[in-house]
């Protein structure tokens, strides 16, 4: 009882000294002495003296910053500038003993290695700042853009806790030269935008109208083999933007006439999806054909291959003359070496014409074969192909399994023809005119 009485004579003691101290210094400032300097660093007004601890007064006196600890911001503590924050000197044994009805002490704890009770202050926001109901100086303990620490920035927000928001060279709100900050929002002049920096932190005005990494807008990268055009990524002359590739799309077979436009088996042909390949069709990519036996013609045209030229018809003046006996003997035969037997017994005596030696058998071979290669030209080339390009030049057994099938067709437009007329014999025992 006697401890409690003399901690109370102190206390009061320790007001009423407070009291006269506090009214010399009022009656002081009343006479119109000069206040006290500070001792801190140079200053124009206490905002240039914020020293970041949330307990203390921060005061710029006669052009020098002093700063004070101020218990009274720190409900159920005091301040420790040395810690730079509020705390609480409770002894304690168990967590139990910290916990009190303050609403501005949080998360109280006991630190069992120095028996002595911890908090945390009330921080709404997560900025590191109190409001001011707890002694500190945040102006909106909802909002993290808003602390006295805070750099004023242009968003709308009082950020610095001065009573002002926005103040300040548009500038230095925007971080970006030629910005300006209107209703809380950074602009750039007509055609840029106001895009972050990929190199450093910030912004800057950037022209997305020709910016290949922002074009038409922030974050907009043209790919590589594009360029950006008012705005637009742009491919060179004839090609357009299909994805992030560029292609013809007169030609492309995936993109025919319009992105994403697929021919399937089909030819990209000037922009439309076209059949090619077979002989009479446009050839595929403007150069092949799909039949090996064709190939591409004159006008972009699939046409029959002509790798063997056909036999060359004399002139029409050279026909042949036969023996009489010759017609019926070949109208008896049934096979082909019949026929052979039948010119070899012509009696037709073999002539001299140009100096070359001429008999009826070897004129009409020569003239038929002339005949049916006019007559049988697309037919007579196929099989010359085929016959060139799988049996090397030469018809025989193997041969004739290999390229039946053109050498049929062949033989079949010979059977059609009337080259046979030329047995007929106005002057039989003469092979000239």
């Amino acid at each position: 009882m006697k401890t409690s009485l003399l901690r109370r004579r102190f206390a009061f003691l320790f007001r009423l000294s407070s009291l006269v101290a506090s009214t010399a210094l009022l009656f002081a400032s009343c006479k119109g002495s000069a206040p006290q300097q500070g001792s801190g660093d140079p200053c124009e007004s206490a905002q240039d003296c914020a020293d970041g601890v949330p307990c203390t007064v921060d005061r710029c006196v006669g052009g020098r910053c002093a700063s004070e600890a101020d218990d009274t911001r720190c409900p159920g503590g005091r301040c420790d500038r040395a810690r730079g924050a509020c705390v609480n000197d409770k002894a304690c044994a168990t967590p139990a003993d910290c916990v009190d009805a303050d609403p501005c002490t949080q998360e109280e704890r006991c630190n069992e290695s120095l028996r002595q009770c911890v908090f945390e202050g009330l921080d709404g926001d997560g900025d590191d700042a109190l409001p001011a109901i707890c002694g500190g100086a945040d102006c909106d303990d909802a909002d993290p853009r808003n602390a006295p620490t805070l750099a004023e920035l242009c968003d709308g927000a009082d950020n610095n806790c001065n009573g002002a928001a926005d103040e300040g060279e548009d500038s230095a709100l925007c971080g970006a030269d030629g910005a300006r900050c209107v209703s809380g929002r950074c602009e750039c002049p007509a055609g840029q935008g106001y895009c972050p920096l990929e190199s450093a932190t910030g912004f800057h005005c950037i022209d997305v109208q020709s910016d290949p990494e922002n074009c038409g807008a922030c974050g907009a990268p043209c790919p590589s083999i594009t360029t950006c055009v008012g705005g637009q990524c742009t491919c060179a002359d004839g090609l357009a933007l299909c994805g992030s590739t560029c292609v013809d799309l007169s030609e492309d077979e995936r993109n025919c006439g319009a992105c994403g436009e697929a021919c399937g088996e089909m030819d990209c042909i000037d922009g439309a999806c076209t059949a090619c390949g077979e002989v009479g069709e446009p050839c595929c990519d403007g150069v092949s054909c799909r039949d090996v036996l064709s190939e591409c013609g004159e006008g972009g045209t699939c046409v029959v291959k002509a790798c063997a030229e056909p036999i060359e018809a004399l002139p029409d003046t050279h026909l042949p003359r036969c023996s009489a006996d010759t017609e019926p003997c070949i109208d008896a035969c049934t096979v082909s070496s019949c026929v052979d037997d039948c010119f070899a017994a012509d009696t037709t005596a073999p002539r001299a014409y140009r100096g070359v030696s001429f008999d009826c058998a070897g004129c009409v071979d020569h003239q038929i074969q002339a005949c049916t290669s006019r007559m049988c030209q697309r037919s007579l080339s196929v099989a010359s192909c085929c016959v060139v390009e799988r049996c090397r030049g030469v018809i025989d057994k193997l041969c004739e399994g290999q390229c039946g099938e053109e050498l049929d067709a062949f033989y079949s437009c010979s059977d059609a023809t009337e080259c046979g007329f030329f047995l007929v014999a106005e002057e039989p025992l003469s092979c000239f005119p």
